[in-house]
């Protein structure tokens, strides 16, 4: 058995998955697998790879890519790796480290760094009042993050270490965007970032430019999701209202029709989930999710000042 089970969940990666597996065997120093999850893909990037291959016939999604593989999965530990992604040398040491020496670490993660390894993507994540994610630090030189670990209220998909047998899965009705925070907020236990562990990232390959469709629908829905699942009635309220804010802020960027369609598909059904997963938490787990989001004035702030809104 080895120590570590590595799941990629594949769309169309010709142009990108041969370089993330080949920084894989290159970098990992444990035992390991890599499992390619291929999410129908139609350019054979799944073909002919160096790693074990689950093939879809159709788009499972990213949870439900990430569920499968962990699955089928034999390592102690399973690290979900973005596709479009390399991580650095070494990178599984910290992370391993620290679940075996601490037993109340349930997520371990590292940087995420821009292709060049200068500057920062996320030093782990936040999560903002209408529950949408980012990066810490985000923009940062490298030399900004912190000496030693921390403990971060969630990691990115991008890099993402469990113990297999705590792992209770993603949330597949989420699909994908959302389900970082969804995790954090249902896990016990703590998430803990660890600078000696990197990974350079590439936005984009799985879901199109950042002003798409998919980017528009996916986390207008999952936002509506997430905030009736985990917020008690007060923050729901704030939570559905800055997401409106957020999302009429995103159309006023685009000024397309296709942009208002998404986001108003996003919303309609995002609207009609929110009274069955509200069933799901406990007042008491609300309450302490709650307490884990940052205040809507540290996220304006944080948008301001990567200049994604003007004062």
């Amino acid at each position: 058995m080895p120590d570590l089970s590595v799941v990629l969940v594949n769309y169309n990666g010709a142009d990108c998955l041969p370089a993330t597996l080949a920084a894989l065997h290159a970098g990992t120093r444990s035992s390991y697998e890599i499992i390619v999850v291929d999410s129908a893909s139609t350019d054979d990037s799944w073909r002919d790879v160096d790693a074990r291959v689950l093939r879809f016939e159709e788009n499972v999604g990213f949870a439900a890519g990430c569920n499968r593989g962990a699955e089928a999965a034999t390592g102690e530990f399973v690290a979900f790796i973005n596709f479009d992604a390399s991580v650095e040398p070494g990178w599984d040491e910290p992370l391993l480290t620290l679940l075996r020496e601490d037993a109340s670490i349930a997520v371990a993660t590292g940087l995420l760094v821009t292709p060049d390894g200068a500057t920062l993507e996320a030093v782990g994540l936040e999560i903002a009042p209408n529950t949408a994610t980012y990066g810490r630090m985000e923009g940062l030189p490298r030399s900004a993050a912190p000496a030693g670990p921390v403990e971060v209220t969630a990691a990115s998909g991008a890099l993402t270490v469990v113990r297999r047998a705590e792992f209770d899965g993603f949330d597949e009705l989420i699909w994908m965007y959302g389900e970082e925070a969804d995790y954090a907020l249902r896990i016990n236990g703590r998430t803990v970032l660890h600078p000696g562990s990197a990974i350079r990232h590439e936005n984009g390959h799985a879901s199109g430019p950042r002003q798409s469709e998919t980017r528009l629908y996916w986390p207008a829905r999952n936002r509506l999701i997430n905030a009736a699942r985990h917020l008690p009635p007060g923050p729901l309220v704030l939570s559905v209202a800055t997401s409106l804010a957020f999302d009429a802020v995103a159309l006023l960027q685009v000024h397309e029709g296709w942009a208002a369609r998404a986001l108003m598909r996003g919303w309609r059904d995002g609207l009609r989930l929110m009274p069955k997963v509200r069933r799901e938490r406990t007042p008491a787990q609300r309450a302490a999710a709650a307490r884990r989001l940052v205040s809507l004035r540290t996220a304006i702030g944080e948008q301001r000042r990567l200049e994604r809104l003007r004062a």
